[in-house]
C-alpha cells in the first residue's frame, strides 16, 4: 500500500494572490511615504526660512536697519573686476549671523593678487566664491538643488505694489525709484532708505519678508543672449519667466500668457529665476505680492536680459501654496487660492495701499491696508 504526500508550495493561483496583495499594499503606502518625505522637506524648508528671518533680525539689531536687496560696490566702467557693479544681494549681508563668516570675510576682502577688489567682481564673473550658494539657501523640494550650484530657493519681499517692480528693475528710476519700494527690501546705494523695525507700520507680523522662489529649469532655458520661444514643446510656467510687453499695465497679460502648467506656445521666456544667489537682481532674488503664489512670471520685455518690469510670484514644489516669513520672524503657509484683488489696476498706478487684496497688502509695510494674515 502506497501512501500519496502532496507537495508543499504555492500554487500558481495563489502566487498570484499574494504579488497582487503585495501591490495593492505598496500602491496604499507608497503615497503615504512620499507624502511623509514632502512633509519632511517642507519643514525642513521652513526652518530656512526661520534662519533667514533670525539672521535678518540679527543685522537688524546691530545696524539699526534691515540688509539692503541690492547694492555693494561700484564699477570704474574700465576693469571687470573693479567692483560688483551695485549688485550684491542682501543675502551676503547677513551671512557673518548665520555661521557664513568665512565666506562673507572671504568676499569683503577680494582678491587682491588676482585684481579683485574688496566686495567681489560682477556676479557673472564665475568668482569661486559666487559659485556655491550655501546650504540654508535651497530647499530640498526644490528639484533644480543638484544642478544649480550658484542658485537659491528664496527671495526678498519687494512689496505688493507698482513702485516694487520698476523700469529696470534695477532700482533706479522711474516706476521702481528704489528707494521708493513698498516692501522691506530696497535697493541699497546712497539715498536710498533701507527698512528697519520702526518704519514697518503695517505690523511685523502682517508683513512678508522673505519666501520661496523656484530655480529655473535648464531644461527650458535657452542660453543667455537668446531667448527661448517655446514652440514645439511645452514649458511649464512655473520655472520660467515669460516676455509680455506692457504686462505692466495689466497683471492679467501675465495670466493670458498661460494655458493649464504651461506657457502659450510661442510665448518667449527666460530662465532667470534663482539663477545667482549672490546678485541682487530682482529676476534672481525677488518677488512680489502682484500675482498669487505660484503663478505665472513675467518681465515687460522682448528682448534678452534683466531689464523691463516684471510681475515675480514666489513658487514652491509644495502642494497648495508657499511658505514666507514674516517681519516678526514666524513662518506662514501662504495659499496660491488668496485674495488677490483688483488684478485689473495697472501695476504702474498702484501707489500706497496694494489694490491687489490680502496678498498686496501682506507685501506692504506701510500701506495702511486694512486686513492681516488669512486663519
Amino acid at each position: 500500500m502506497h501512501r500519496s504526500y502532496r507537495k508543499s508550495g504555492f500554487t500558481l493561483v495563489e502566487l498570484l494572490v499574494v504579488i497582487a496583495i503585495i501591490g495593492i499594499l505598496v500602491g496604499l503606502l507608497l503615497p503615504a511615504v512620499q507624502a511623509a518625505r514632502e512633509a519632511a522637506r517642507r519643514m525642513q524648508c521652513s526652518n530656512n526660512l526661520k534662519q533667514l528671518g533670525l539672521a535678518a533680525h540679527n543685522y537688524e539689531s546691530a545696524n539699526k536697519k534691515f540688509p539692503y536687496r541690492m547694492g555693494g560696490t561700484d564699477w570704474d566702467g574700465s576693469v571687470s573686476n573693479s567692483g560688483n557693479r551695485g549688485r550684491a544681494s542682501g543675502f551676503l549681508s547677513i551671512l557673518p549671523y548665520i555661521e557664513g563668516g568665512n565666506q562673507f570675510n572671504q568676499i569683503s576682502s577680494g582678491d587682491l593678487a588676482n585684481g579683485i577688489n574688496p566686495g567681489g567682481p560682477e556676479g557673472w564673473s564665475g568668482w569661486a566664491p559666487w559659485n556655491t550658494a550655501p546650504g540654508f539657501m535651497k530647499c530640498p523640494s526644490d528639484a533644480e538643488v543638484p544642478n544649480r550650484a550658484q542658485g537659491q530657493s528664496y527671495s526678498m519681499c519687494l512689496g505688493g505694489n507698482g513702485t516694487s517692480i520698476g523700469t529696470a528693475l534695477w532700482g533706479g528710476n522711474s516706476i521702481n525709484q528704489g528707494g521708493n519700494l513698498s516692501g522691506i527690501f530696497a535697493y541699497g546705494w546712497a539715498g536710498r532708505r533701507h527698512a528697519s523695525h520702526g518704519s514697518i507700520s503695517d505690523g511685523t507680523s502682517n508683513t512678508i519678508m522673505y519666501s520661496e522662489r523656484l530655480m529655473h529649469n535648464s531644461g527650458y532655458s535657452s542660453a543667455e543672449g537668446n531667448p527661448a520661444v517655446g514652440m514645439n514643446q511645452l514649458v511649464p510656467y512655473i520655472t520660467t519667466i515669460a516676455m509680455v510687453p506692457d504686462v505692466h499695465n495689466s497683471p492679467l497679460l501675465c495670466k493670458a500668457a498661460t494655458n493649464g502648467q504651461y506657457l502659450v506656445p510661442g510665448t518667449r521666456h527666460q530662465g532667470n529665476s534663482g539663477r545667482y544667489w549672490h546678485d541682487g537682481h530682482p529676476c534672481y532674488v525677488a518677488f512680489n505680492t502682484i500675482l498669487p503664489p505660484n503663478g505665472p512670471s513675467c518681465i515687460d520685455t522682448i528682448s534678452w536680459g534683466d531689464g523691463g518690469p516684471g510681475i515675480l510670484p514666489p513658487s514652491s514644489y509644495h502642494t497648495g501654496g508657499v511658505n514666507a516669513c514674516m517681519a516678526d520672524g514666524s513662518v506662514q503657509f501662504f495659499s496660491n487660492n488668496i485674495d488677490t484683488g483688483n488684478l485689473t489696476v495697472p501695476a504702474s498706478q498702484a501707489q500706497s495701499a496694494s489694490p491687489y487684496g490680502i496678498w498686496g497688502a501682506l507685501g506692504t509695510m506701510n500701506g495702511g491696508e486694512v486686513g492681516g494674515v488669512p486663519q
